[in-house]
């Protein structure tokens, strides 16, 4: 039988050489084995220690071997291979991560964050130590008390409130006055802190609080000749207890003065009147002679 022709060992017959061709053959046989082989594993220089299971791991692969180069160096585990099951992005996706040097445990930190925008990430940028210590360390809303208004960053104040009580009524002679202490009208709220002030003809009745005061009443000599008598005004309680800071004053001939008092208070809740005296009996008098005037006042500034 002549000899079979084969390129490569899947060509060779098994059946060859046959019992019938001559021995001079032989030699023709081997020589096509080995060109067959050779033209198989063209590249096989060395020993290959592969088992056949472990080829038969590349059964049916489809890859390129520059698909195959890109594992190169990788060292991932199967599972963690496993965890990129179902994952439908494609190269341009996975090619986000080219240059990537966060460790799987900075990654992992990510894991279950869901509905955080771009935009709200990215308002961390600058955060250079923990956001709940900045907020624990914040200052406590500030508490504005009364006349104070606190807008923003912004802190204002309108004044304390305050109440003005006069007299305005007082005219010709006026009262004269003695060692008796004489209680000054005041009977016309002009400016009032709270509804809670009223007057009645010479008491103001304050609510509870601590108030500065101011007192004034006028008073004069009509005298043509000085007078010594001195001349006193001071802030009382209705009982008739008195408050502090008595104004003292001396009047000469024909002369009228404004005689003030003031200071500092508590009260629970009271009423209040100025008083006036002289040292002793003589010609002086409270009001303002001759003409309607304010003859006296009382100021009272709540402190907040």
């Amino acid at each position: 039988m002549p000899l079979e022709s084969a390129t490569y060992i899947n060509s060779l017959d098994t059946s060859n050489p046959q019992e019938t061709d001559p021995l001079s053959q032989s030699d023709d046989h081997f020589k096509l084995i080995k060109t067959t082989l050779k033209a198989t594993f063209p590249y096989i220089t060395g020993p290959v220690g592969a088992s056949h299971a472990e080829l038969n791991k590349l059964d049916g692969c489809t890859s390129s071997t520059a698909e195959l180069n890109i594992l190169t160096g990788c060292t991932a585990t199967t599972d963690e291979l496993n965890k990129l099951s179902g994952l439908t992005s494609d190269a341009a996706d996975l090619n986000k991560i080219d240059g990537l040097t966060a460790e799987a445990s900075e990654l992992n930190v990510l894991d279950g964050i869901t509905n955080v925008t771009t935009d709200e990430i990215n308002r961390l940028e600058g955060v250079t130590s923990s956001i709940q210590t900045q907020i624990d360390g914040k200052q406590d809303p500030v508490v504005a008390g009364d006349g104070i208004v606190v807008s923003g960053n912004t802190i204002s104040s309108f004044g304390c409130p305050y109440a003005v009580v006069i007299d305005s009524k007082v005219a010709g002679d006026g009262y004269q006055l003695s060692t008796t202490r004489h209680d000054c009208q005041v009977d016309t709220i002009i400016h009032s802190m709270d509804s809670a002030v009223t007057e009645n003809n010479d008491t103001v009745y304050l609510p509870a609080g601590t108030y500065y005061f101011e007192g004034m009443a006028h008073a004069y000599n009509p005298s043509g000749s000085s007078t010594n008598n001195d001349v006193r005004v001071g802030l009382y309680t209705e009982d008739g207890t008195f408050i502090a800071h008595e104004g003292v004053g001396y009047l000469g001939e024909r002369d009228g003065r404004e005689f003030t008092c003031m200071g500092k208070f508590t009260t629970d809740g009271d009423r209040f009147r100025l008083r006036i005296r002289a040292s002793s009996n003589g010609t002086s008098y409270y009001g303002r002679q001759g003409h309607t005037g304010i003859a006296s006042y009382i100021k009272f500034w709540k402190i907040v």
